[in-house]
């Protein structure tokens, strides 16, 4: 709801914003909202499938086109502006309060602590399980999902590679992944008991290596969640992209007979990672409630109101990202760093700390070491992928 932000002591919680109605924001230099619309009528956002616009990105992307950056959605306010990604969730809470699982999951991480993950290891791992891949065409997301889980599980638990308890809670971390990246994977029957029961014995495991804390078990699963969607999206983009795959391969060796090993941050390499977390699908939308009056130029939205932010609809936005559906590392050279505002790119920022190392450490490791062994090209639908020797 919108009250003059000079009228706070007359807020009216009854005065409801007309549906589809832009909300008017300052007529300065930083307005996020043409004001010269700010009291024009906007049609009710349509709900129509037609054309295309079923999918409920496209249908917000739409309404920000025609109502503006800042509008109301039903019972909440979108702030569509990227500048408003950052101070939603660069917020300690004296401004928004999480809601639901997200609230959940801040209460969890700040009461347990998070493992750190063991980089040298992952490196090991990656190492010697892509000794045993053979030329050919592999279905990518299986095959990395496996090799994934037996990294991570020692690299954050402590346990030896290889050994039993570390090849258990790998199955069980493997199985646990839902299907959710871009990828196809084939799932065992029952979906739901076999991640419930992948889940229990996971914790389990844990418990028997000593992690009792459960930010353990979800950290370990995020990682391996979020680092095998990434992966996946990356390794499809480079199989199309076979001189981003030549000029990435070149500067992995080229490190590596310079005496740097794999830990050491690669520029190009974490300029691709970036590109494909930004392409990997991202949540539709991030709500918060106000704790205080939020002030937006001559209005403000009242305590207790529930905002939301589009991480979606930021990656694909052609003002931030020209023609968004091409896959361009350079966008993240420092070159071009002050091109678009900082809540651009909410990658890292929608994962817990220990979750968004984490899974950098997992691609930074696993391109190099898979581009230092093999080229990639598509192999046809189904997520594969034919993989070449290179000398």
């Amino acid at each position: 709801m919108l009250t003059p932000a000079n009228d706070l002591q007359n807020l009216n919680p009854r005065a409801p914003l007309p549906e589809g109605h832009a909300l008017p924001l300052a007529g300065d230099g930083e307005s996020l909202v043409d004001t010269t619309l700010a009291n024009a009528p906007l049609p009710v956002p349509e709900t129509s499938g037609g054309l295309g616009w079923g999918d409920p990105l496209a249908r917000l992307l739409r309404d920000k086109a025609r109502l503006g950056p800042v509008f109301r959605q039903g019972k909440r306010v979108m702030l569509l502006d990227a500048r408003f990604n950052r101070l939603v969730l660069d917020d300690d809470g004296t401004q928004f309060a999480a809601l639901g699982a997200d609230r959940a999951a801040a209460a969890r991480d700040a009461a347990g602590q998070a493992p750190a993950v063991q980089e040298a290891v992952l490196g090991a791992v990656f190492h010697a399980e892509l000794a045993r891949w053979r030329a050919g065409t592999v279905r990518v997301q299986p095959a990395l999902a496996m090799m994934l889980a037996r990294a991570l599980v020692p690299a954050m638990t402590g346990l030896a590679a290889g050994s039993g308890a570390a090849e258990r809670l790998a199955g069980a971390l493997a199985t646990l992944d839902d299907g959710g990246s871009l990828l196809r994977r084939a799932m065992p029957r029952g979906l739901p008991s076999s991640a419930m029961g992948a889940r229990q014995a996971m914790a389990r495991g844990l418990a028997q290596a000593g992690h009792t804390d459960p930010v353990m078990l979800e950290t370990l699963q995020e990682c391996h969640a979020v680092g095998l969607r990434l992966l996946c999206t990356l390794a499809r983009h480079l199989a199309e992209t076979p001189d981003w795959q030549d000029t990435l391969r070149a500067e992995v060796r080229s490190a590596r007979a310079a005496g740097r090993t794999a830990p050491v941050p690669l520029e190009l390499v974490e300029m691709a990672t970036h590109e494909a977390w930004r392409l990997m699908p991202a949540p539709l939308l991030v709500e918060r409630r106000l704790v205080a009056p939020l002030p937006l130029g001559e209005h403000c939205l009242e305590a207790g109101a529930v905002v939301a932010i589009s991480p979606a609809a930021t990656h694909v936005d052609a003002a931030l990202w020209p023609e968004p559906a091409r896959f361009d590392p350079l966008r993240f050279s420092k070159a071009r760093l002050h091109d678009r505002p900082g809540g651009a790119w909410l990658a890292k920022a929608l994962l817990a700390p220990a979750v968004a190392q984490g899974v950098e450490l997992v691609a930074r490791q696993a391109v190099a070491h898979v581009l230092d062994r093999f080229a990639l090209a598509p192999a046809g639908e189904g997520g594969k992928v034919a993989l070449r020797l290179v000398d």
